[in-house]
């Protein structure tokens, strides 16, 4: 599988964003990530240096030249962590954040054994969606968030039983 996956039913394209790309692309990441997870969405900057690192992972999914989600993470000793994920309301409910995990999943080296995030306690429809991915939760993390302050919820993945999600 190279850095595209497309979808031409639906004209999805999901690309690998590396750290060399034009500033538009991070500055679009970022005020995508800030319409959906609020003031802590991370910056351009912040993007772009995660798509640099040789261990980050960052993701783009497009509806044409629209950007339509986001996925970003990283792998370290054996494991993989998803840092960020946002659709645009107008995409949601529609397969690009399940989309967006399978990629992330066939990107993780092979001695990755297991994949962490948090989560908003209160964000039921993305923790039904990381339910459907494998993973379950294995931690709380009290006053995680702030604006409004809230616990995150720290789920787990097997990388064997997220690998195959369909």
């Amino acid at each position: 599988m190279g850095n595209e996956i497309l979808n031409e039913a639906e004209n999805y394209t999901i690309r690998r964003i590396s750290g060399g790309e034009e500033d538009d692309i991070f500055q679009q990441l970022s005020e995508l990530d800030k319409i959906c997870i609020g003031a802590e969405g991370w910056s351009a900057e912040s993007f772009r240096s995660e798509a640099a690192k040789e261990n980050g992972i960052v993701l783009a999914c497009f509806n044409g030249e629209r950007l339509a989600g986001l996925l970003a993470g990283y792998t370290a000793a054996g494991e993989g962590d998803i840092t960020t994920a946002a659709v645009s309301p107008e995409y949601r409910r529609q397969g690009i954040a399940y989309r967006l995990m399978q990629e992330f999943f066939s990107l993780l080296p092979e001695d990755s054994a297991e994949v962490f995030l948090e989560v908003r306690e209160s964000n039921i429809p993305a923790i039904e969606l990381y339910k459907k991915c494998g993973f379950k939760q294995v931690g709380l993390r009290k006053r995680f968030y702030s604006q409004p302050e809230e616990s995150a919820v720290v789920m787990k993945a097997e990388k064997n039983n997220c690998g195959d999600i369909k």
